[in-house]
C-alpha cells in the first residue's frame, strides 16, 4: 500500500457567514504539498472567502485549517506568512509603485539596521533572489515603471522572500496578454520545481487544466467536487461549478447564419444587427450609430470606425494598442487631442461623462471597482444612480419608483444579492459587473461601449452577459467592445477593429476571422492599406 501524499494544507468543515449570508458552508478538503491546486467555481462561489481565510485577511465562523500539521490559531497577514508560510497574490497589487523592485521585495526585511537598511546588502539580496526564480528585471527599477505583468512577479518575488511555502495566486492572468501569463507560468513551473505548494484561481479553463494537479470546485458555498487532473475534462468541471451542463455558447455568427438559413426563399435572413427582420443589406445603408473620424488622444491616431444600429463592433489589440484610451476618449473621460465624434446622427463635441448619459451613450469600464463601482453604496443605488434625476420630484426622489426599477433590472440581469440594500462590494466579481451593465441599461442606451465586459468572471455569468448583449443588438442598440480575451471578441462581435501602435491596422469580419490572424495583425506580423471601419 503505497503512502499518502503529504499535505501542505487541510481544511475541515470551515464556514464563514455575513450576517445571514452564509459564504461557507462546512467546506472541507485537502491541499498536497508541492503540487498547483486549482479552486474553481463561479462568482458568489465563496472563493474569495476561502482565500481571504487561508491568507488571514480574514478569520472563519467555524471549522479549523491546518497548515503542514499545525493548527492556524490567529488569522492575520502576517502570522500566516511568518508563522505558517501562507502568502496571496491578489487581484490588486499592492505595491510601493515609487520604490525600487529590490525595496519592495524586501520592505519590512531589510538587511541591516532596521532605520538604515543597507542599500548594498538589498541590492545584492534582491539580485539573488530574482536569479533563483529566473526572472530578469533590474532591481534598482521603480515599480511604477514596470508593466502589470512584471509588477505581479515582483509581487511573487516578495512572497518568497519571507520564506513563503504556499502560495495563492487569485486570477492572476485576469488583466496579463497570452505572452504575459506565459512569463507567469514559468515562473510557477520554478517554484513547483523547488517545492512551493501554490492555491490557483482562474475562470480560464485551458489555463486550469495546463497548471493544476488537482482541482477543487465550490457550488454556493460548499465543496462539490474534488479530482486528479486526469479524472475529468473541462466540461464536467463547468457542470460541477454551475451544477448542470454549460452548452457551447452560440456566436453572432452562428446565429446570423442559422437565421439565414431558416429564412423563407428569396428573402433576406435578419442580420442581428437592427429590428426583427432586417436585412443585410438595409442593415449596411443604416446610418451609423456611432461615428468617429479621426479620432486622436492618449496613446491613439486618427481612428476612424463607425457601429451601425444592432451591431456590435469589436476592438482588439496589445495593452499599449491604444484601444482603452480610445473608449475613454469617445465617451468623454479622457480629453481628446483631434477628431470628431458622432452619437445617434448628432455631432458630440465637447464631451465629458455628464453630456454622455444625456446623450445615451453609455460605458462599462473594464477596471470596475476603480471606474465603476460607488464602493460605499448599495447594489439598489449602484444600479440606479444614473435614474435619479428623472425620478425626483420637487427636490425628492421616488424611492418607490427607484427601488422597483432597481429591483426589476437586477432580476432581470440575474445579479444574485441577498437585499438590494447590500452594499455593492459585498457581491462577487461577475455579480458587481452584472450590476454596472443593469445601471447602463436603465437609461436606454442607443450606443453602449465596454471594456473587458468579462475579466473575472466565471463562465456561467459569462453567458448571461453575452446573452443580455445579444438582447441589447437585437433591440438596436450599437455596441462597441474591446477585450483582451480573442475567443470572447470571435463570439459576440459582428466586426472586429485591430488596433497596433495606436492605429486601426485592420478592419475584420468576425465570421471569417481566427485568433492568430487578429493577432498577427496587432503585433504588426502583417499590414493592410485599407483600414477603414
Amino acid at each position: 500500500m503505497s503512502a499518502l501524499p503529504p499535505l501542505a494544507v487541510r481544511i475541515e468543515h470551515l464556514s464563514r457567514s455575513f450576517g445571514p449570508v452564509r459564504a461557507l458552508q462546512d467546506v472541507s478538503f485537502d491541499i498536497t504539498e508541492g503540487e498547483v491546486t486549482a479552486l474553481l467555481g463561479e462568482n458568489g462561489a465563496g472563493k474569495s472567502t476561502l482565500l481571504k481565510i487561508l491568507a488571514g485577511l480574514q478569520p472563519p465562523s467555524g471549522g479549523s485549517v491546518t497548515v503542514f500539521g499545525e493548527a492556524v490559531t490567529s488569522y492575520d497577514p502576517s502570522t500566516m506568512l511568518t508563522r505558517y508560510g501562507v502568502a496571496i497574490v491578489p487581484q490588486e497589487l499592492s505595491l510601493l509603485p515609487d520604490r525600487s523592485v529590490a525595496e519592495n521585495i524586501l520592505a519590512g526585511i531589510e538587511p541591516g539596521n532596521r532605520a538604515f537598511p543597507s542599500r548594498r546588502r538589498m541590492l545584492a539580496r534582491a539580485t539573488e533572489l530574482l536569479a533563483e526564480l529566473d526572472l530578469h528585471v533590474d532591481p534598482t527599477t521603480a515599480v511604477r515603471q514596470l508593466d502589470l505583468a512584471t509588477q505581479q512577479l515582483v509581487v511573487v518575488a516578495r512572497s518568497i522572500a519571507r520564506d513563503c511555502r504556499v502560495l495563492i495566486l487569485d486570477e492572476p492572468t485576469a488583466m496579463l496578454t497570452p505572452a504575459e501569463s506565459d512569463r507567469l507560468f514559468a515562473l510557477m513551473d520554478t517554484l513547483k520545481a523547488k517545492g512551493t505548494t501554490m492555491v490557483y484561481v482562474s475562470h480560464r479553463m485551458p489555463e486550469v487544466f495546463r497548471l493544476a494537479d488537482r482541482i477543487e470546485v465550490l457550488r454556493d458555498g460548499r465543496h462539490v467536487a474534488s479530482w486528479r487532473r486526469s479524472e475529468v475534462t473541462p466540461d464536467q468541471a463547468v457542470a460541477a461549478m454551475v451544477g448542470r451542463e454549460l452548452g457551447q455558447f452560440t456566436s453572432r455568427a452562428e446565429q446570423r447564419a442559422a437565421a439565414a438559413a431558416a429564412a423563407p426563399a428569396g428573402s433576406d435572413a435578419p442580420r442581428g444587427s437592427d429590428a426583427p427582420g432586417t436585412s443585410d443589406a438595409q442593415a449596411e445603408s443604416a446610418a451609423p450609430a456611432l461615428k468617429v473620424t479621426g479620432l486622436s488622444g492618449r496613446r491613439h491616431f486618427g481612428v476612424d470606425l463607425e457601429v451601425r444600429p444592432g451591431e456590435i463592433l469589436g476592438v482588439a489589440g496589445l495593452p499599449d494598442s491604444g484601444r482603452v484610451e480610445l473608449l475613454h476618449n469617445i465617451f468623454g473621460g479622457d480629453r481628446g487631442t483631434g477628431g470628431t465624434v458622432e452619437v445617434l446622427g448628432a455631432p458630440y463635441g465637447q464631451r465629458n461623462p455628464i453630456a454622455s448619459v444625456e446623450r445615451r451613450l453609455g460605458f462599462v469600464p473594464g477596471e470596475r471597482r476603480a471606474q465603476g463601482l460607488l464602493t460605499t453604496m448599495s447594489v439598489a443605488e449602484n444600479v440606479g444612480v444614473l435614474t435619479v434625476k428623472a425620478l425626483t420630484s420637487v427636490g425628492l426622489v421616488r424611492r418607490g419608483a427607484f427601488d422597483r426599477q432597481a429591483r426589476t433590472l437586477t432580476e432581470r440581469l440575474r445579479v444574485k444579492t441577498a437585499t438590494l440594500d447590500t452594499p455593492i462590494t459585498n457581491l462577487s466579481g461577475g455579480n458587481q459587473q452584472k450590476a454596472m451593465l443593469a445601471r447602463w441599461i436603465a437609461i436606454d442606451p442607443g450606443v453602449l461601449i465596454l471594456d473587458e465586459p468579462t475579466r473575472g468572471v466565471d463562465v456561467g455569468a459569462k453567458a448571461e452577459i453575452y446573452e443580455q448583449l445579444f438582447a441589447l443588438a437585437d433591440r438596436g442598440v450599437a455596441i462597441l467592445c474591446s477585450s483582451s480575451d480573442l475567443p470572447e471578441l470571435l463570439t459576440i462581435t459582428d466586426r472586429i477593429v485591430v488596433m497596433s501602435e495606436g492605429r486601426v491596422v485592420d478592419v475584420v469580419d468576425s465570421a471569417g476571422a481566427t485568433e492568430e490572424s487578429i493577432m498577427a495583425a496587432a503585433t504588426g506580423a502583417i499590414s493592410h492599406p485599407s483600414t477603414a471601419a
